[in-house]
């Protein structure tokens, strides 16, 4: 938990930065060993603008559910390497990008997601230890064994001193890597998938390791009793049943139609 790594003179390399950068990297780069064979290294073109979207849709996202820690400073909206990017606002933003630029393309959207997935995951996972390095996104107060003590210039620390917290943030990034696990094994099953079935299961598993998680968390706009990245969480499951549903059904028409014409 160290939100500064070191100086280089006068400039602090964050924690956040560095392991957000990475996780580009890192991400980008398995997305592309799993789409070259098809898409070349077109993935790298849209990894560029996935960051720029996923970034400006995670932080709008924070920003609007909590206005109240920008409106006093709201030049402080610009500084992102302080934390408060919400992963579920840049899911939002990554799969406009996503679906914008395979139409540009001309590239099958529901091909491509499949491809990058894990690649968005890894991602993911590493930006969550960044969040937890930096202290930010913190959970409540805890006497387990799971709780840590946050260093000072940290968020946490601001919030709750030397008082260990659950690590949501952490616990978060490691159901990543379990999703990525559950997608790589999945892809692997001697069984009938349509095009596409990767993103459900990436967005309903996760979603559900968010709406589980947020009850650990003491901060953040409620509506109704409910937090409101757990309602965006159900919607995250809806959304992910539906398209499973709707994706299926496409599926199994395609299937009876080659059938019905002897193929």
């Amino acid at each position: 938990m160290h939100p500064v790594l070191f100086y280089l003179g006068n400039y602090p390399l964050r924690s956040f930065g560095l392991l957000m950068a990475v996780g580009v990297l890192l991400g980008s780069y398995l997305a592309y060993r799993r789409s070259a064979e098809l898409f070349g290294d077109k993935v790298f073109d849209f990894c560029f603008w996935a960051v720029l979207a996923g970034l400006l849709g995670s932080r709008l996202w924070e920003v609007v559910f909590t206005w109240q820690d920008y409106r006093a400073n709201p030049l402080s909206i610009l500084a992102i390497w302080q934390g408060g990017l919400s992963i579920q606002g840049g899911i939002l933003g990554g799969v406009i990008a996503g679906y914008v630029w395979t139409r540009k393309e001309k590239i099958p959207f529901w091909t491509f997601a499949d491809l990058v997935v894990p690649g968005l995951l890894l991602g993911q996972a590493l930006g969550r230890v960044g969040c937890f390095m930096a202290g930010d996104d913190f959970g409540v107060p805890t006497a387990a064994w799971v709780g840590v003590a946050y260093a000072p210039g940290s968020p946490a620390f601001d919030v709750y001193g030397t008082t260990r917290l659950v690590p949501a943030e952490l616990m978060e990034g490691i159901w990543d890597i379990v999703i990525i696990g559950i997608i790589l094994v999945f892809e692997r099953l001697p069984i009938k998938r349509f095009s596409g079935a990767n993103f459900p299961i990436y967005l309903g598993l996760y979603s559900v390791g968010r709406l589980i998680l947020e009850n650990y968390r003491d901060y953040g706009l409620t509506i109704g009793g409910w937090r409101t990245a757990q309602l965006a969480a159900l919607v995250g499951i809806l959304i992910s049943l539906l398209i499973t549903v709707v994706r299926w059904k496409k599926y199994r028409a395609n299937v009876d139609r080659y059938r019905g014409n002897g193929l």
